[in-house]
């Protein structure tokens, strides 16, 4: 035993190792835990009021529960500037945040309306470390009021905010909605960036308003929550004075020239733009006064499948940009039920009528979303960038004759060819 203790003292790692237990150990037994110090931020929203800015932070407070669901709750600071509003929404927390995992950035209107947003958002994602995959967004209320309205969704309806808005081609809007995509449309050659919108709505309205939406917005089914549902969501509500709000997702997305909102495209128009995106599938067309089986019908197709070709030249020193179309088509409706449609060989024969709306419904569509793009100089399509890639002498010497990039989109001979086939 003696002979034991002696090679233990003569070992130092030893008396190291006991140093370490004795210095350390009430230290981490009864130092506070990290949910004590630090805030989670899951969601961030901007407003300006009175020429005050204000952040609101969606935060998770790790607690212990039965349900193992987390609480969430919104924490906001006012300031002359994002900085000292972020600091000061920390100071009303208690805690330090970090915004790394922040999955949603929301600004109101009023900004997007008054203001560069690329400088209100510069600081903290340099800065407070807010990741460039955030999906970015507008709300044409409040940010606050929206971030307060989601803190319901998890529990009432198993969504998060980013589930509810969708950014890539198998969810929602089939483009690219994050903060990464704002700053390459923003920096671009024409300055130009879309970003998806989120609106808040009268708890006793929205539903209203929904309702109408969908039978205006016919061709907006391709903007669906997870490829199923109609092409409006709603979310949780939030008290705000009297009046409860709701979250309302029309499928609809807010065009920025040089960071400030210029338009606004409704889901048919959103839809119609797709129409010439690869990745856009899942989408809805519908319709109307269609001749099938002795009646007039309203339909409904899926897109499961398509082939896009694109080709630009110049034909008399004006650029023409040619698109062909193929798209595989599936009846998923006929006047709004759900039909046994596979069976049912005269309901889903395609035929020339069908094909005929189909082609006019699509390009009427494709025109009016372009006119917007066009009114305002905003090239969210990359139409110049395809020019670029093909053939940059031409276009160069095109731009210097226009004297301006911003005009480019307006001199465009679109030429887009559809071809419709059942799937």
């Amino acid at each position: 035993m003696k002979k034991l203790i002696k090679s233990y003292i003569k070992n130092p790692m030893l008396f190291v190792f006991l140093i370490i237990l004795i210095f350390f150990t009430p230290m981490a037994i009864y130092s506070p835990g990290e949910n004590k110090i630090k805030g989670v931020v899951t969601a961030i929203g901007i407003d300006k009021a009175n020429e005050e800015y204000e952040v609101s932070l969606l935060t998770f407070i790790p607690t212990a529960n039965q349900s193992y669901k987390q609480k969430n709750t919104v924490v906001s600071g006012k300031g002359v500037s994002v900085t000292q509003a972020v600091y000061n929404a920390q100071l009303a927390m208690g805690r330090s945040v970090g915004l790394a995992h922040a999955k949603t950035t929301i600004v109101s209107e009023d900004i997007l309306k008054d203001e560069d947003v690329s400088q209100v958002v510069d600081h903290i994602s340099r800065i407070s470390s807010l990741p460039e995959n955030t999906v970015f967004i507008s709300t044409n209320g409040k940010a606050k009021e929206l971030l307060e309205s989601t803190t319901t969704l998890e529990t009432e309806l198993g969504l998060k905010l980013e589930q509810l808005i969708g950014f890539n081609s198998l969810n929602l809007y089939s483009i690219d909605t994050s903060l990464e995509a704002f700053y390459r449309g923003y920096y671009s050659d024409t300055h130009s960036s879309i970003i998806g919108e989120l609106n808040l709505a009268d708890e006793n309205t929205s539903q209203n308003e929904q309702n109408s939406s969908n039978s205006q917005q016919d061709s907006g089914g391709g903007q669906e929550q997870s490829g199923e549902g109609s092409a409006s969501s709603s979310g949780g509500m939030a008290q705000q004075g009297q009046s409860k709000k709701a979250i309302s997702n029309q499928g609809g997305a807010v065009v920025l020239k040089n960071g400030e909102m210029v338009a606004k495209l409704n889901s048919s128009q959103l839809n119609a733009l797709n129409l010439i995106n690869s990745k856009s599938i899942n989408q809805i067309i519908n319709i109307e006064n269609v001749p099938l089986s002795g009646e007039n019908r309203n339909l409904a197709y899926r897109v499961r499948n398509k082939r896009v070709l694109k080709s630009t030249k110049f034909e008399n020193g004006y650029p023409v940009y040619a698109v062909q179309v193929s798209l595989g088509l599936q009846l998923s409706e006929v006047d709004g039920n759900h039909i046994d449609l596979h069976e049912n060989t005269e309901m889903s024969k395609m035929t020339q009528d069908i094909r005929d709306k189909l082609n006019f419904k699509l390009k009427s569509d494709f025109t009016d979303a372009l006119k917007v793009l066009v009114e305002n100089k905003t090239d969210i399509i990359d139409i110049t960038q395809e020019f670029f890639r093909n053939d940059r002498k031409k276009l160069k010497k095109f731009i210097e004759k226009i004297d301006n990039i911003d005009e480019f989109i307006s001199y465009v001979n679109f030429k887009i060819s559809i071809v419709a086939q059942p799937d």
